[in-house]
């Protein structure tokens, strides 16, 4: 199983929780996959680059994936989701301390309102929402915002701020338990269906 490890802005894989978290799932049998993106204030913001470096570092998704994105790092996700070609539905979306939106207008185009949240939720058999109660950065609400869209399971902690430290066990806790479980149902089998009582055509 691989997971794909994608860091936020003014960030890159050797920073914050990523090197840990690397050798973590490495340790414990899993691929890991840390694409390095053009994603900082020295360089302008093209997205069209950022996808590019996505496809070559990451390549197609199996459904077997789970990919987690640190702060607009979970962004990234969201539109590479949205503009590769899919044979695949990856196993999980892990989305720690994103934003629902940001101020800089250099970033705008990374807004979840850009997306076709009706669409990406359709994208990964599950998404996940990792937000600390007190992260001064993107407010608790920005996680809450999230998950309601995406119809995501919201998973609160206190006490991690921003998620900038070296080490959070609660990631490697629910990577492990969604690698764990078998997921029972394709993308819409749970939705209810409006068409079971009509008699089939003779």
């Amino acid at each position: 199983m691989r997971v794909i490890l994608v860091h936020g802005f003014n960030s890159n894989p050797s920073m914050n929780f990523h090197p840990w978290l690397a050798d973590q799932l490495r340790d414990s049998g899993f691929q890991v996959v840390v694409p390095k993106l053009s994603l900082s204030t020295t360089e302008e913001i093209d997205l069209n680059l950022i996808i590019e470096e996505m496809k070559t570092q990451v390549g197609y998704l199996k459904n077997d994936d789970i990919l987690l994105g640190h702060s607009l790092g979970g962004f990234i996700i969201l539109q590479y989701l949205e503009a590769i070609e899919m044979t695949e539905t990856p196993r999980a979306v892990i989305l720690v301390a994103a934003p629902w939106k940001v101020s800089k207008p250099e970033l705008r185009r990374l807004f979840i309102a850009e997306l076709d949240a009706d669409v990406l939720m359709w994208k990964a058999r599950e998404f996940v929402v990792v937000h600390s109660k007190d992260d001064q950065l993107v407010p608790f609400e920005h996680g809450e915002r999230l998950a309601e869209t995406l119809k995501a399971r919201l998973i609160e902690t206190d006490g991690d701020g921003h998620y900038m430290n070296e080490q959070y066990p609660v990631l490697v806790d629910i990577i492990k338990k969604i690698a764990g479980s078998p997921f029972e149902f394709a993308p819409g089998m749970a939705l209810s269906d409006d068409y079971k009582d009509i008699p089939s055509p003779i």
